[in-house]
């Protein structure tokens, strides 16, 4: 395995899926990269004329909202790298919906592996809102290690 890429979230289980990731690549002299998604990006961006004379509560703030965003995001990688001992590790901060991201990410990056959690969410939060880890292993091309994180 040449190249792996681990996808993290913000949660406190990050740390975990970011650990066991890393041994892996550590393990296998892969080449690693860290990705985080950030969901909808477009959903914080007033691009639109007002509509009835609403100008939208973001209007004069998007632009700075969503850099504000990915400089987190970036932050928060950066902060995860350091943490695994590699500031030098390839980062890559996606915008959209998770599941597409982390699958398109991972085939133009040619990655051997994918490394992902899972959260116990709730029955509901599942039906309501689909867990992405699982459509992400129905849908992937790629080999995945799905690290089980409760709580």
């Amino acid at each position: 395995m040449k190249k792996i890429c681990i996808a993290l979230d913000t949660s406190p289980s990050a740390e975990k899926v970011a650990k066991i990731g890393f041994n892996y690549a550590q393990l296998l002299k892969s080449e690693v990269v860290l990705i985080h998604v950030v969901n909808h990006i477009g959903v914080y961006v007033n691009s639109y004329n007002p509509i009835m004379n609403y100008n939208g509560f973001l209007i004069n703030r998007d632009i700075e909202i969503v850099e504000s965003l990915e400089k987190e995001a970036i932050k928060f990688l950066e902060s995860t790298a350091n943490f695994l001992g590699e500031p030098s590790t390839e980062i890559k901060v996606l915008n959209g919906d998770p599941e597409h991201q982390i699958l398109t990410f991972v085939e133009e990056y040619n990655a051997d592996l994918l490394v992902i959690g899972t959260h116990s969410h709730s029955f509901l939060e599942d039906v309501l809102m689909g867990n992405i880890a699982a459509q992400i292993v129905k849908n992937a091309k790629t080999p995945i290690l799905v690290i089980p994180v409760k709580g």
